[in-house]
This record gives structure tokens, C-alpha cells and sequence, in this order.
């Protein structure tokens, strides 16, 4: 706690230092106790304002302007309303179906070559079988299909 900061609190909060944020409550005191000749001016200002907003009466609005403000005020929206579907762009499940064809032909094209193991051509042939099954795609007609 800087003295500053202690000052800050005073101008703030008043001079009671139980009016002052819960965290920094401790340090101010320990301040205040330490070099409370530092402080009275400021500690003498903060009371007589504080003795001033205790003499003002307290302020209530009037029935009529509170009820006027509570009906003007936003309704919340209804919860049992009607279900809301999103709207999708009608393009939207083609450019999925798109971008999966793409990610499929992109991972095949980088499948292991002729020259890598007996175990990684298992494998990429079971692809290729499954792909042929499935959807009709042939990579090796395909990549024959461009080396021409």
C-alpha cells in the first residue's frame, strides 16, 4: 500500500477504512496507525463530506414514474415459442461432401509409393479396395489417367 494509493482509497471511499475494498482493508489500517499525521487532512476532508451526504434526504421516485419505467422496459422473449430451425445456405451439405472428396483424394495421392514397404502397399490396396467399394473410385485408373 503506496500512501497514493491510500489517499485514492480515502478520496474514494470516505474515511471509514471499513468502507474500503475487502482486499487492500489491511493495509490501508496499517498505514493509517503508522503515520496518521500524514493522513489527517485528508482523513478531515473525507468526514466533513461524508457528514454532508448523511444530511441529505433520502430520494425516491415517484410510484408513477417507476411504474412508467418498469412497462417501458424490453419484455424477455417467450421460451415456449415455436422452434426455431437454422438456416443453412443450400450450398452448405455440398460443400461438406466437397471438401471430403477432397480430403480423400488428397490422402490418397500422398498413399505410399511402389517403393515403400510390403506392409504400407497392404494397406494402401485396402484403401483402394474400400474407396472402389464404396463410392466407385479407382486411384490407380486415375493416376494412369494423368500420367498420360
Amino acid at each position: 500500500m503506496t500512501e497514493d494509493r491510500l489517499i485514492e482509497l480515502i478520496e474514494s471511499w470516505g474515511a471509514d477504512p471499513s468502507a474500503f475494498p475487502q482486499a487492500e482493508r489491511g493495509a490501508a489500517r496499517a498505514l493509517l496507525a503508522a503515520h496518521p499525521e500524514r493522513f489527517a487532512t485528508a482523513i478531515a476532508e473525507a468526514r466533513a463530506l461524508d457528514a454532508a451526504l448523511a444530511r441529505m434526504p433520502d430520494v425516491f421516485p415517484p410510484p408513477a414514474l417507476t411504474a412508467a419505467l418498469i412497462a417501458s422496459a424490453p419484455k424477455p422473449k417467450r421460451a415456449g415459442g415455436a422452434l426455431r430451425v437454422p438456416k443453412f445456405a443450400p450450398w452448405a451439405p455440398a460443400s461438406g461432401a466437397a471438401a471430403l472428396a477432397a480430403g480423400l483424394f488428397m490422402g490418397l495421392m500422398a498413399a505410399p509409393s511402389a517403393s515403400a514397404s510390403a506392409s504400407a502397399d497392404s494397406e494402401t490396396d485396402d484403401v483402394q479396395a474400400l474407396l472402389e467399394e464404396a463410392i466407385g473410385y479407382d486411384p490407380a485408373a486415375m493416376s494412369e489417367g494423368i500420367a498420360e
